[in-house]
């Protein structure tokens, strides 16, 4: 299996959930765990070894292994690993320490992010998939106006309408938008360092 099999076998996926369950496709998985990450590449050069293990770890994580994407995201020090500690933990759930603490250490690794050129694609994702949801969709309509505002993603507020979601304060509808952002999401960023890793 290659890096792009692995994309397209999680592209197939119809749901993602906002919190990571059980693994989703277990073959994939022990593919994933038993390859090198230069094995996935295949004869692409890899200009950028950290972004190839940071796409690795965010088909875990798409794949709802929470552990192994956690274990590698680890050991990125950058911003885009960063990122992919704050998605695990946004997506950790009431494992361990409880939602709530969980919520709080995306939040702290967001803030080490900075300012993240996916941001910009996954901004711009969200607002199709709010304006799709139509303008009789109130919260929809007054999310998108509100990152609009902003002009630009806004991973803190994510993390609060995911802790809203599972306080149960959202309605089933908006949380369905919220796992189409956060699917859009994790499908852009895995996009995004696929290529850096080869192309630098």
């Amino acid at each position: 299996m290659n890096i792009h099999e692995a994309i397209d076998r999680l592209r197939e996926r119809t749901h993602v959930p906002l919190l990571a369950a059980s693994v989703w496709d277990e073959r994939l998985d022990a593919a994933l765990r038993g390859a090198d990450v230069e094995d996935l590449f295949g004869d692409a050069p890899l200009r950028k070894p950290q972004m190839a293990a940071a796409a690795v770890a965010g088909l875990h994580l798409w794949n709802d292994n929470f552990d192994a994407g956690h274990n590698i995201c680890q050991g990125i020090s950058s911003a885009t690993g960063a990122y992919w500690h704050g998605l695990c933990h946004r997506r950790e759930g009431h494992a361990g320490s409880g939602l709530a603490s969980n919520l709080g250490n995306a939040k702290y690794w967001f803030r080490q992010v900075g300012d993240h050129p996916a941001f910009d694609p996954v901004y711009r994702s969200a607002l199709t998939v709010l304006d799709n949801a139509g303008s009789g969709f109130r919260w929809a309509t007054e999310t998108a106006n509100l990152l609009r505002e902003r002009r630009k993603w806004d991973p803190m507020a994510f993390i609060d309408w995911v802790g809203q979601a599972e306080a149960q304060t959202l309605s089933t509808e908006t949380q369905r938008l919220l796992e189409e952002i956060q699917w859009r999401e994790i499908d852009l960023l895995v996009d995004w360092c696929v290529r850096e890793a080869v192309e630098g």
